[in-house]
């Protein structure tokens, strides 16, 4: 019997400390404008991460899922998840595994608050140099 995703152990400290190579990728990902394959290297992190990490990686998942929602034009959806994914972040300030968290955060909201004035008429509009860029040191 093949064992669903969503029933696996959950990380313990040492094995997602191995696993934060793929973390960083999803960064990379992120700062090189693939928002989706981002979203798609963090997600099985993610799912087997335990808390309060597991809320993290969510947060930087749901800014990824924005970005695609704006590549794609699809208005609905991007203030929320943006609006979601602050929220979560903000317990793990200043930083968090090498992540400048107080400078995403703020990264984010400029982004955000953009979007949210261009509205969905204009979000062609949108100037793009806006995009986070997600800045961050590997840690061993």
């Amino acid at each position: 019997m093949v064992e669903s995703v969503r029933n696996r152990a959950l990380l313990t400290e040492p094995e997602l400390r191995a696993r934060l190579d793929e973390f960083y990728e999803a960064l990379d990902q992120f700062n090189e404008g693939w928002y989706f394959e981002s979203h798609e290297t963090l997600e099985d992190l993610w799912m087997v991460t335990p808390w309060p990490e597991r809320v993290f990686f969510q947060a930087i998942i749901q800014i990824a899922a924005a970005f695609v929602h704006l590549v794609r034009g699809e208005y609905p959806g991007i203030i929320k998840l943006l609006d979601i994914a602050l929220e979560k972040l903000e317990e793990f300030r200043p930083a968090q595994f090498g992540v400048d968290v107080d400078r995403l955060i703020g990264d984010v909201r400029a982004a955000r608050d953009q979007i949210e004035a261009r509205g969905p008429d204009r979000l062609d509009a949108f100037d793009e140099s806006v995009v986070p860029k997600i800045v961050f040191e590997r840690q061993p």
